[in-house]
């Protein structure tokens, strides 16, 4: 149940949103070919975007880029709380924020004020960076476009000055020269991810129909043969090289429960998959 959804808009468009739930609920945003910032305050959620899939711990910060974003929320469990705060950037912001000079990025990773971010642990920088915006949806007179400015450029050198800046400083590069992910790109970075059809194509920003159509002229089969084939392909690999159980293969390969694996594996090559492996050990 969402609790509450708050948002701040400069010149009709959003920059701030924040997000309050008390049960695993998933949030669907269709965005303006955005950057986007994502800081969890209680809970965790998965972050799916048309490049990749990230889980986001509480006391974290994410950042992405995209038409679509697809947020999987999960309470915490002592409070029953899942909260979000989403700061939104458009091109113009962040072309604005670095119009003069780029920062020097060369020492980023050994900034030890930044050395929790990315890193699966809280970060006091971001948490004291996200303490600071949320006060603004309690006193919205104050927010004006220079605030916004300001807040955006002082997140994007707090990124830029963490262990993953080049990796930032590319992504941004990307989204300043419009470099967004094709439909093939989407579809490979996602091929082996637990999300249905339906989210699949809201991330290609299409409709479920189109995005079928599209799919069999551009791979000439269905999504759904399609996904089920580069899956069992990947799960027979990892049968032949590693050591994890039949259970894990079938979660790495992105099939929902082991049964569905085992089942589909078996349709395929005719054997169930803890038979396949038994055969390898033999030899």
């Amino acid at each position: 149940m969402i609790l509450e959804h708050k948002k701040i808009e400069i010149n009709q468009q959003v920059v701030f949103e924040t997000i309050i739930c008390n049960t695993d609920t998933t949030f669907n945003f269709q965005l303006n070919d955005e950057a986007y910032f994502i800081y969890v305050n209680h809970g965790h959620h998965v972050a799916i975007s048309p490049n990749e899939i990230i889980e986001v711990p509480e006391g974290n910060l994410g950042i992405a880029v995209g038409k679509s974003l697809i947020l999987k929320a999960f309470p915490n469990k002592e409070n029953q709380h899942y909260q979000v705060l989403i700061i939104r950037i458009n091109r113009e912001l962040v072309a604005n924020a670095f119009s003069s000079k780029f920062p020097d990025i060369s020492t980023s990773s050994e900034n030890e004020f930044t050395r929790d971010m990315f890193t699966g642990k809280p970060c006091v920088v971001s948490k004291n960076y996200v303490d600071g915006v949320m006060q603004y949806f309690y006193n919205r007179h104050v927010v004006s476009e220079e605030i916004v400015e300001i807040k955006t450029k002082e997140i994007l050198l707090l990124l830029l000055s963490s262990k993953k800046a080049r990796d930032v400083a590319l992504l941004l590069e990307h989204f300043v020269n419009k470099r967004t992910a094709s439909f093939k790109e989407v579809i490979e970075a996602h091929v082996l991810s637990d999300i249905s059809l339906e989210e699949l194509s809201q991330l290609c920003n299409m409709s479920f129909s189109t995005f079928k159509r599209h799919f069999k002229r551009i791979y000439n089969t269905t999504p759904n043969e399609y996904m089920i084939d580069v899956r069992l392909e990947n799960s027979k690999k990892l049968l032949a090289t590693s050591e994890q159980s039949i259970d894990d293969i079938a979660l790495l390969s992105g099939f929902k429960t082991p049964a569905h694996f085992s089942r589909k594996f078996k349709e395929k090559y005719t054997i169930p998959p803890s038979q396949y492996k038994l055969t390898l050990s033999d030899k």
